[in-house]
């Protein structure tokens, strides 16, 4: 390759700054019940609340949610509704095109009680009477908690705050509570005697609200609400605030402040017919739910590697097409993009401990969204005569408290070694391999093979050194199929755990990169590859001694291209694979893991138990490992007397630090966690253009920076080899 267009050359500069601004959490994702279009009928195509975790889902209210007649909150499903692409499922299992208004997104408002009402058992005249009543009704819409005015679906506004039971806000005297959308509360005195506040409400700098409150001990003194005309109606009450208690001391004087709900009067989001949110179309718009649907047909990518966007953040998912039961079909389900900063909850599917049996008490990588899943494998992965990847399941081992389920539905503590977590291999096949078509003599003789053996162990990816699961290597880097990473002459790409590629030089016919593989700033490879078309010579592979054997496959890579330019000299890579082979985790039964203890550890496969009892503490979360947890609801909101249960992680999406110069536009709302799924905003705006089909992230792990600094070519070089193995166990 002996010139490169200086577009192409404005192309790859501009994919590395994208690569440089793109958002902390890209590629995380929500999903949702998978579906298999071999097995399933056209009327099992569709997602509530328990089954798609990007809906919000109060856990209390969740006889409601699943009740079809009652149908609160939000709903998706795939209608056949026009005979053009036939319907989806059984019937047609490679139909992968929506007519128009096949796809249905509905939503319907559904009761809340206020906190300042239910925390304080409040009743009748006990009740504030400018709060008219102990409810209000809540809306979710894409997401998004709205509050619906007067019980009326078209009519929305905004939640800014929303403090949950237990939350205090405590202000010293001049001190400003901002509690988002301009909206701020201030602390102006406290009096001498200490047992009363002055403090006010402001919109954007402007006094809306001022109150005197004495912390009495009464609700009539220490709750404040406020009312204005907005929507429809008039004395909407938009704030309500509770002063728990006051402090005057020799330094600070304080107020503390609880069950503190604001909504934004002054932005009323009113839905009509024929109005377009996130790419659907609103056919019906009520009092009592919206109804929007697709304007324009729909095809789904049967491709495991793309997304296709029917909102701007929510995407139906597929396997690549043959991956369905008996090699029929595919498997779908939605999904949802993490990518707006705030803290989302990854929920497992809901069990009623008043329907279901002991034995229903299970979730894998379909049924809880924290584990890892490969969507091609989704056969071997549900078949539990093969269950690969992780699982986790409730046994009735120990009498001592009875069965979880229908045998004794209030039963809530699990004995030891109760709670079991398993974890099998799975293998997959080189990036390298599969992107080029390889077999047989094609394949690098030090690859050894075309596939290697990955397992997930809490939900992290390992590789199983030799298919053995009790001898794990980090994933360091893994690019994806359609993924690339261009290199200046003398840039460094940081692989991540201290390692790193550095492209030397690029000799001046522009057919031969010369680069080196480091650790902690130690050279472990160095080589010449010459991009000539053949994967002989483009290919990179490396190994070394490391875990119980030796010439272990640890890194490969391919040089996809290089070019010698007047300004830059450049080289591509692509298909990189690399682990982390200082740094072997050898497991063993009795070692203990996240709170869990391993009672089986072989070649094939790991099972980990609770070596102490747990107690699931009602409407509350319960670890159970350091970052997985059993949410409840409260005790007899289940069938017969039982409760609601799920398994829960909870994952941050971190904001990217703004330029200096720029001004940090995120509002921050307080939403009550039981009630919605995320913090963010997960956009409910109007007329948003619907998003085309874009492919998916890759899971390799890299950072991009960029490097001015420019070497000239290179004649013969000689490569050095440098190895470095250290065997450490970690626990």
């Amino acid at each position: 390759m002996n010139c490169l267009p200086k577009t192409l050359y404005l192309i790859l500069a501009a994919f590395t700054v994208f690569l440089l601004l793109a958002p902390a959490g890209m590629g995380a994702s929500i999903r949702g019940l998978t579906v298999d279009t071999n097995e399933a009928s056209a009327e099992e195509f569709g997602w509530d609340a328990t089954t798609f975790g990007a809906f919000c889902y109060p856990v209390n209210k969740h006889q409601n949610f699943v009740n079809d007649s009652i149908a609160w909150g939000e709903r998706l499903r795939i209608e056949n509704t026009d005979s053009t692409n036939g319907a989806f499922g059984t019937s047609g299992p490679s139909n992968h095109v929506l007519d128009k208004e096949e796809l249905v997104y509905s939503t319907k408002p559904f009761c809340c009680k206020y906190k300042l009402v239910s925390e304080l058992g409040l009743s009748g005249d006990s009740i504030p009477a400018d709060m008219g009543s102990a409810f209000y009704w809540k809306l979710p819409f894409f997401a998004k908690p709205y509050i619906a005015i007067e019980n009326d679906a078209s009519q929305l506004s905004s939640i800014v705050c929303m403090q949950g039971g237990s939350d205090k806000k405590t202000l010293r005297t001049g001190e400003t509570w901002d509690l988002g959308k301009g909206y701020t509360l201030t602390v102006h005195q406290v009096d001498t005697d200490g047992n009363k506040v002055w403090f006010s409400l402001e919109k954007d700098g402007e006094e809306i609200e001022s109150a005197i409150i004495e912390a009495d001990g009464t609700v009539e003194s220490q709750a404040f609400t406020a009312t204005a005309d907005f929507g429809d109606g008039n004395d909407q009450l938009y704030f309500v605030t509770y002063v728990d208690s006051v402090f005057m001391g020799s330094v600070d004087s304080l107020a503390v402040f609880k069950y503190t709900w604001l909504v934004d009067k002054d932005n009323v989001l009113v839905i009509e017919n024929g109005d377009e949110y996130q790419g659907l179309e609103v056919k019906e718009a009520s009092e009592t739910g919206l109804v929007l649907k697709n304007p324009d047909t729909i095809t789904i990518d049967v491709d495991s590697d793309k997304k296709t966007y029917f909102t701007d953040s929510w995407y139906f998912q597929t396997s690549d097409d043959g991956k369905g039961t008996g090699g029929v079909g595919y498997i779908l389900y939605p999904a949802m993009d993490l990518n707006n900063p705030g803290t989302y909850k990854i929920r497992g599917l809901t069990l009623d401990t008043g329907i279901n049996d002991a034995s229903s008490f299970g979730w894998d990588a379909t049924t809880f969204g924290a584990f890892c899943y490969p969507v091609n494998k989704h056969q071997s992965f549900v078949n539990d005569s093969i269950a690969w990847g992780e699982r986790l399941r409730i046994e009735n081992t120990d009498p001592t408290h009875g069965a979880f389920g229908t045998f004794d539905p209030s039963n809530h503590v699990l004995d030891e070694e109760e709670l079991v977590y398993s974890t099998k291999q799975f293998c997959c096949k080189y990036k390298l391999v599969s992107e080029l078509g390889l077999s047989g003599d094609n394949i690098p003789e030090d690859m050894g093979s075309a596939f290697y053996w990955k397992l997930p162990f809490f939900a992290k990816p390992y590789i199983a050194i030799e298919n053995d699961a009790t001898q794990l290597s980090s994933i360091v880097c893994m690019q994806g199929g359609s993924d690339k990473k261009t290199l200046r002459s003398g840039e460094t790409w940081d692989l991540g755990k201290g390692y790193t590629l550095t492209v030397h030089q690029v000799d001046i016919d522009g057919n031969k990169v010369w680069f080196s593989l480091e650790k902690d700033g130690e050279e472990l490879e160095s080589a010449i590859i010459e991009a000539d078309g053949t994967v002989e010579s483009q290919a990179f592979t490396a190994t070394a001694d490391f875990g119980d054997d030796n010439d272990q496959l640890y890194f490969v890579t391919y040089v996809d291209s290089v070019f010698m330019g007047s300004v830059d000299s450049l080289a591509v890579f692509k298909y990189t694979w690399l682990v982390d082979k200082d740094n072997v985790m050898v497991i063993k039964s009795g070692d203990e893991y996240q709170g869990l203890e391993v009672k089986e550890a072989s070649e094939t496969g790991l099972v980990l138990k609770n070596t102490d009892s747990i107690t699931l503490e009602m409407d509350d979360g319960t670890y159970f490992t350091d970052s997985w947890y059993f949410q409840t609801s409260d005790e007899g909101k289940g069938t017969n007397g039982g409760y609601i249960i799920y398994p829960v992680t909870d994952v941050t999406i971190e904001a990217e630090p703004a330029p200096e110069s720029a001004e940090n536009e995120l509002a921050e709302v307080e939403i009550s966690p039981d009630e919605t799924n995320s913090t963010a905003d997960s956009s409910g705006s109007k007329a948003s253009p619907a998003p085309e089909v874009r492919e998916s992230n890759s899971a390799s792990s890299e950072s991009d920076d960029e490097s001015s600094e420019q070497s000239p070519g290179f004649g013969l070089l000689t490569c050095i080899l440098g190895l470095c193995a250290v065997f450490v166990r970690r626990k």
